[in-house]
C-alpha cells in the first residue's frame, strides 16, 4: 500500500538549539522585555475612540493596580494623568428670581381669645 506523499523524499533540518543566555541578561528580559508590549497596551487604551472617558478611567484603575511600574514610567506625576482627561466645568444652576426674594414665612402667631 502506497500512501499519497510517502514516495516524496524529504529531508529534515536538524533541530536548532536555543542560544544560552547569561543570568544578568535574563533578568533583564524578564524585567524590561515585558514592559514594551504592556506600554502599548497601555497606549492602546488611552488613543481607543470606542471607549468613553468613564471606561478609560476605570481601565487605567486596573492597570494601575496589575502594572504599578509601567503606569509610573507613562504618568511620572498626578498632572500627567488631569491632563488627559480635562475637568468640564460643570454647568451652574441658573438663579431663579423666586430665590432672591424672601423666603415664604409662615403665619405670625396669633394670640388665642381664651377667657
Amino acid at each position: 500500500i502506497k500512501y499519497p506523499g510517502a514516495d516524496m523524499d524529504i529531508t529534515l533540518s536538524a533541530p536548532s538549539f536555543c542560544r544560552q543566555i547569561s543570568p544578568e541578561e535574563f533578568e533583564y528580559q524578564r524585567a524590561y522585555g515585558s514592559q514594551e508590549p504592556l506600554a502599548a497596551l497601555l497606549e492602546d487604551v488611552i488613543t481607543d475612540a470606542k471607549l468613553s472617558n468613564k471606561e478609560k478611567k476605570k481601565k487605567l484603575k486596573q492597570f494601575q493596580k496589575s502594572y504599578p511600574e509601567v503606569y509610573q514610567q507613562r504618568f511620572p506625576t498626578p498632572e500627567s494623568e488631569t491632563l488627559l482627561f480635562p475637568e468640564k466645568p460643570k454647568p451652574r444652576p441658573q438663579l431663579l428670581m423666586w430665590a432672591l426674594k424672601k423666603p415664604f414665612q409662615p403665619f405670625q402667631r396669633t394670640r388665642s381669645f381664651r377667657m
